[in-house]
């Protein structure tokens, strides 16, 4: 009779540290939670962070939580100190978009980070991360390139093959995220532009069959050089976004 006692307290005991043992399991997750959650969606919810490519946290990047069939129809938040977000979306079809704005050699750049997941959901929740990305293609519904473009036009009476210039980008200083670029050697393969170049300050040089090629703002007196420094305009009004539009002389060998 004393022994069957006996296993019966220790049974009590046991189960009592038990529910004490799962009682501070659910407090620590209420209180802090796991990383692992942050990759888990949530319903009514969606959620993610904002990192640079060196896997820095973006604090203040603008996340756009944008329906994908009315027009004008979004809910906006910004990300905090940590660059995390979570916004409440009601039942519908939504896509996640992420932009960032940057000041940069006295201007202010807008770009659209990559995010890792570009598919729509709905109430079902997500989680949609993004990295601020320099170059690159951006996904569907997104077009376009993350890098800057640079258009180009000749100056009346001077005709050549834009396709066959070719166009030397160096840096000159770090390049709007902080990193240090590299030297670009490009050709316009549409004999018009060029694309996807980080945004940065470049000397920009160019030849043409041994010849060298000058350069200008376009539409503009100022006078052809032939190492032109090059700065991306955040808007051309009517044209283009994070882009420089330059006209060339043909320079004599």
């Amino acid at each position: 009779m004393e022994y069957t006692k006996q296993r019966f307290m220790w049974g009590v005991m046991l189960l009592a540290l038990g529910l004490m043992s799962l009682m501070h399991s659910g407090c620590s997750k209420a209180k802090g939670g796991s990383d692992d959650d942050d990759d888990v969606p949530k319903a009514g919810y969606v959620t993610g962070t904002a990192k640079d490519q060196a896997g820095k946290p973006l604090a203040g990047t603008r996340i756009i939580i944008d329906h994908s069939i009315f027009f004008n129809a979004n809910i906006s938040t910004l990300t905090n100190g940590q660059g995390k977000y979570a916004v409440k979306v009601p039942t519908g079809s939504w896509y996640a978009f992420a932009i960032q704005e940057v000041a940069y050699n006295g201007k202010t750049y807008s770009f659209y980070l990559h995010p890792d997941n570009p598919a729509g959901f709905g109430g079902e929740g997500a989680v949609r991360n993004f990295v601020w990305k320099l170059s690159g293609t951006r996904p569907q519904p997104l077009s376009g390139n993350y890098g800057g473009l640079v258009t180009i036009d000749h100056f009346p009476g001077v005709y050549i093959d834009n396709d066959k210039i070719d166009f030397v980008f160096t840096p000159l200083g770090p390049l709007i995220d902080g990193s240090q670029g590299e030297v670009l050697r490009l050709r316009a393969e549409d004999a018009y532009t060029i694309k996807d170049i980080p945004i940065g300050r470049y000397r920009l040089t160019a030849t043409y069959e041994g010849k060298p090629v000058l350069f200008r703002r376009r539409n503009s007196d100022e006078t052809f050089v032939e190492d032109y420094e090059l700065n991306f305009e955040p808007q051309l009004a009517a044209q283009c976004d994070n882009c420089a539009a330059l006209e060339y002389y043909l320079g004599k060998k």
